[in-house]
């Protein structure tokens, strides 16, 4: 929905791995639709996808709905998973879908996870392959026989590159990935540890400015474009035992979302005070993602046909049916 520009230099982004800092808001009054003020943890990823999370809670709108949120770094889905179940977090943000859509193959009939609300949704620019320059790499075809790094393999960022590279005439069979953590990326790259990298903002920006990376294949288009890549997840039963807690959490980031959505000066502050090292200025060339106000049965179903095409995933779960209503 943004369209991305060239950006100012800021390294030091990337250096401190423009990690979203724990916060916490207090809850006050009684909020609407409920009984009382309810604490609930949530699991926030170092990824611009769960900024609705901090603006909710900057702008006083858990509070409003009886919410006493704490907000918790988690480094990745696979870790927050675990966590989840053992009680740590109650609610994950940024929570990217194959890892929780894996999880409910597993127990289609009795999945372990539900998705509370949508995060964020593929937007041009907003997700990239970069490859140096002086590397030769400047279309998806040059990628063949390349090494690519990514932060997890067989998840999204592969889901979304191959599929991409299939729709271009390219076997992905082809490319051999690498993982490499986002903030290391552009050090990997620009020692010719990998050719290319899978890049989400701001670390995309980082190796732009330190190393000359260049875009070569944009993971938001073709089939997968306004693709849905990550919500806001709880287990079943907590959600099952929280029915009120989770209703007003729904409304609460609705909300939120909509801020994030049609007000980018709000995120540009929201991400210059949680980012670290990142200015007002660079945070206003920052290609953002979409971030829906709704959950898209239709459009989450996408994912996982995606992954059943790309053998990610084996049985009939949809996407969808993972929505808590």
């Amino acid at each position: 929905m943004f369209t991305r520009v060239r950006r100012p230099s800021w390294w030091a982004v990337a250096v401190a791995a423009a990690v979203l800092l724990t916060s916490a808001c207090s809850g006050g009054a009684t909020g609407a639709g409920g009984s009382g003020t309810d604490s609930i943890v949530i699991g926030a990823l170092p990824v611009i996808d769960d900024v609705s999370a901090y603006i909710a809670a900057d702008e006083g709108i858990y509070q409003r709905f009886g919410l006493n949120v704490t907000l918790k770094q988690v480094a990745s889905s696979t870790v927050a998973i675990s966590q989840m179940k053992t009680g740590a977090i109650n609610i994950l943000g940024g929570g990217n879908y194959v890892s929780f859509i894996q999880q409910a193959a597993a127990d289609p009939a009795n999945p372990p996870f539900k998705i509370l609300a949508e995060g964020a949704t593929c937007s041009p620019g907003s997700f990239n392959v970069l490859a140096l320059s002086s590397s030769g790499i400047q279309t998806p075809a040059n990628l063949a026989h390349k090494t690519i790094a990514v932060n997890i393999p067989n998840n999204i960022q592969t889901l979304t590159i191959n599929s991409v590279l299939t729709a271009d005439g390219v076997n992905p069979a082809t490319v051999r990935y690498v993982v490499i953590p986002f903030p290391k990326m552009g050090a990997a790259l620009k020692a010719h540890q990998v050719d290319a990298i899978s890049a989400v903002e701001p670390f995309a920006t980082a190796a732009e400015q330190s190393s000359g990376a260049e875009p070569v294949l944009d993971q938001c288009s073709g089939p997968t474009s306004d693709l849905p890549l990550s919500g806001y997840f709880s287990t079943s039963a907590w959600a099952q035992q929280h029915a009120d807690v989770v209703h007003r959490f729904q409304e609460a980031i609705t909300q939120a979302q909509e801020v994030a959505d049609t007000n980018r000066l709000e995120v540009e502050k929201t991400l210059v005070k949680y980012v670290t090292g990142l200015t007002p200025e660079e945070a206003g060339t920052i290609t953002l993602e979409q971030f829906p106000t709704s959950a898209d049965a239709v459009q989450l179903d996408r994912v996982s046909d995606l992954m059943r095409e790309a053998g990610l995933l084996q049985g009939p779960i949809q996407a969808g049916a993972l929505i808590q209503g």
